[in-house]
């Protein structure tokens, strides 16, 4: 009887411990918490891509196109560098005479000279514009760098030139040699670079 009792009681518990173990379906903890799941951490947006500004170009150099041509271009040239005709120059007040104009070539040349009701193609491809033949006295620095063409070879510009000589050549007419350099004076246009208000670069322009 008291065997009974026993293996009856032992039965009942096997089946509780049974009850205890199959009744939780939950995974197993161990090594303390897990991380929480199902919440990440804010990703940045995408709808947009940092990039460094550009900030644009910069001012433009003020240039004999920007400016006007001579029509509406003020009487004191600001920095820059311009196309034109040298008219005088004064060695002994260290000034010249200017007259701005605009040079085109390429395309550009021929919508110039569509504009203007001229022949286009443009000969040579290039074309230039005075729309105002006012002369501007500049200031020559203490020693302008000159790049002119010696014509006895034609054509490359280049140093070497003499800024008295330069300066007789303009008041000639036509080709004037001076020290074996053979200078064409008038009948050239010419590019002046302007910086910190007086002429530092004067370069010939030749045409075809």
């Amino acid at each position: 009887m008291i065997v009974a009792i026993v293996v009856a009681i032992l039965v009942i518990a096997g089946v509780v411990a049974a009850i205890a173990l199959g009744g939780n379906d939950e995974p197993a903890v161990t090594g303390g918490p897990t991380a929480q799941t199902g919440v990440t951490a804010p990703t940045a947006p995408t709808g947009a891509t940092a990039t460094a500004p550009t900030g644009g170009t910069g001012p433009t150099e003020p240039t004999s196109e920007n400016l006007g041509c001579g029509s509406s271009a003020p009487d004191t040239l600001p920095d820059g560098r311009y196309f034109g005709f040298v008219k005088d120059v004064d060695t002994g007040s260290a000034t010249m005479s200017f007259d701005l104009a605009c040079f085109y070539e390429g395309e550009e040349a021929n919508q110039q000279a569509a504009m203007r009701g001229d022949e286009v193609p443009v000969p040579n491809d290039v074309y230039i514009v005075n729309d105002n033949t006012k002369t501007r006295d500049l200031t020559l620095s203490a020693s302008p760098e000159l790049l002119l063409i010696d014509w006895n070879r034609c054509c490359e510009t280049g140093s070497g030139a003499e800024l008295d000589a330069f300066a007789t050549a303009i008041a000639g007419n036509g080709f004037t040699t001076i020290g074996g350099w053979k200078y064409n004076g008038r009948s050239s246009p010419y590019w002046v670079t302007i910086d910190g208000g007086q002429v530092v670069l004067i370069e010939e322009q030749f045409l075809p």
